[in-house]
């Protein structure tokens, strides 16, 4: 039976912990075995699981998860209203201007010698800020980033990642002084895509890499090297893992033949040192 513990070891002295992989005791089984089994505080909820979890939080994770949204609530509001403006804000509020005007138009001629205006850059993020305005769009960004962070970590790893989590509320609103906008609101479909992976909905998953994509390709490229690094740590079924699988490899080549189609450039940044990054990273 379970009271004996796992794969043998005896239950009075095995040690179940949070990491991924590892067999996934829901908060019903550790109470019913609270008298046989020792624990680690832990998350309820892990990418390894094989079947669904519910989207009901316990008290404990709903909470902090309440504490992150409060803090990053606050410091991007500041940061957006009482902040210096970002670097990039001028360039935003020029295309979102753009898109008020004329819609989602391929070509812009007043942008240097011209280019194409949305469709390499960002299809999502304009039709949103031109709807709720740019400060207000990040800030509700920032603050979804930073409760979907702390729900990952909370379920997955439970309280002993709350630090990390409070962190990330602290200083991702860095991304409204940068004026990083559009990058904001693609991780934040990306942080969506992997809670929603996390609790085992797999179709709502594939739907947010698509969208992280349509908000911010730089966002999607990151968030597909987090989707390939977990899947080749931990090898997910294979039934588990074709839907995201599928929609990542669908998405990637649609941007690889937008950008084929609509050539925007590589900002000068040299190949070569594209090269040497990456060797870096993987060394």
């Amino acid at each position: 039976g379970r009271d004996a513990g796992v794969h043998g070891v005896a239950a009075g002295t095995q040690d179940v912990g949070p990491r991924l992989g590892g067999e996934r005791m829901t908060g019903c089984q550790s109470t019913c075995h609270g008298a046989s089994v020792r624990f680690r505080p832990m998350g309820d909820v892990s990418f390894a699981a094989d079947e669904r979890a519910s989207w009901r939080l316990q008290p404990t994770v709903a909470r902090e998860a309440v504490l992150c949204t409060g803090l990053a609530a606050v410091l991007a509001s500041l940061l957006a209203w009482l902040g210096p403006r970002g670097g990039d804000l001028a360039a935003h509020e020029y295309q979102r201007s753009l898109f008020l005007a004329h819609g989602l138009t391929l070509w812009d001629n007043f942008w240097y010698a011209g280019r194409y205006a949305f469709v390499g850059y960002s299809v999502l993020y304009y039709p949103l800020a031109a709807l709720l305005g740019l400060r207000l769009l990040a800030v509700l960004t920032v603050v979804l980033s930073a409760a979907t962070f702390a729900l990952l970590l909370e379920r997955e790893w439970g309280r002993s990642a709350r630090w990390a989590g409070r962190s990330f509320a602290l200083v991702w609103g860095g991304a409204i002084l940068a004026g990083q906008l559009p990058f904001a609101l693609g991780a934040a479909f990306a942080l969506f895509c992997l809670l929603a992976l996390q609790s085992g909905r797999r179709w709502i998953g594939a739907a947010f890499i698509v969208l992280a994509l349509a908000a911010s390709p730089v966002a999607f490229v990151l968030l597909a090297v987090v989707l390939v690094g977990t899947a080749a740590g931990r090898r997910p079924a294979l039934r588990r893992a074709r839907v995201p699988a599928l929609a990542l490899v669908l998405a990637t080549v649609a941007e690889l033949l937008v950008l084929h189609l609509f050539p925007s450039g590589t900002l000068e940044f040299p190949g070569i040192e594209a090269v040497e990054a990456t060797a870096f990273c993987v060394g």
